[in-house]
């Protein structure tokens, strides 16, 4: 078990080395991912560090999830996604089944997937011009500028944004006031969950 260090991934992680990934719908996700590396919202920033990350439910539980700091290539091939079959929110720790860190925002998808079993894919994506706009959209959901990204209190915050017994696709795209410029989708497909982003941007634009 190791501990990644701040600024990349906040979370312990266990690695479960096993069979390479099999994963038949990896290809579809992955035609998502580069859309939204063309619209410039996944990248890496002039110190090195990519932004922005895609996941989509695994059939064998868990969720598939684009690789640490992979967000900056063009094409990505399914080794650069590992299955986090678990996450524990009391040690803050992600069980990942292949050699390879997840995303550091493996724990705040692990928390989306949690509000309803509908959700399917989630968005995380980084836009300086629309985070700006958005923060100040009243009809966006906006976590707390005091929660940090990749935290277990990031994890909880997500509850607080979608309490039980909403419907969570009412506001499938949300922004995060305490993570500079990023904004997370999620839909019960990949199209749903874009077309959420498209949409949230439509309206940043209006502001």
């Amino acid at each position: 078990m190791t501990t990644q260090q701040e600024g990349v991934v906040k979370y312990r992680v266990i690695h479960q080395v096993g069979q390479p990934l099999v994963w038949a719908d990896w290809q579809a996700l992955e035609g998502w991912r580069q859309k939204l590396q063309r619209q410039g919202w996944l990248g890496q920033y002039p110190e090195g560090i990519s932004y922005g990350n895609v996941s989509q439910r695994h059939p064998q539980g868990g969720f598939v999830i684009t690789a640490t700091q992979v967000a900056h290539r063009a094409k990505l091939t399914v080794d650069d996604y590992v299955h986090v079959t678990d996450y524990s929110p009391l040690t803050h720790t992600i069980t990942v089944n292949g050699s390879i860190c997840a995303s550091s925002e493996a724990p705040t998808h692990w928390a989306i997937y949690r509000l309803d079993p509908r959700i399917q894919v989630v968005f995380h994506i980084h836009c300086a011009i629309f985070w700006t706009k958005l923060l100040q959209n009243s009809q966006i959901p906006c976590t707390r500028p005091e929660i940090p990204y990749g935290t277990q209190a990031m994890a909880q915050e997500i509850r607080r944004l979608y309490p039980v017994g909403g419907d969570p696709f009412a506001r499938n795209c949300f922004v995060m006031a305490g993570h500079q410029d990023g904004i997370f989708s999620f839909g019960r497909t990949a199209e749903e969950a874009g077309q959420a982003l498209f949409q949230a941007m439509k309206s940043a634009r209006q502001c």
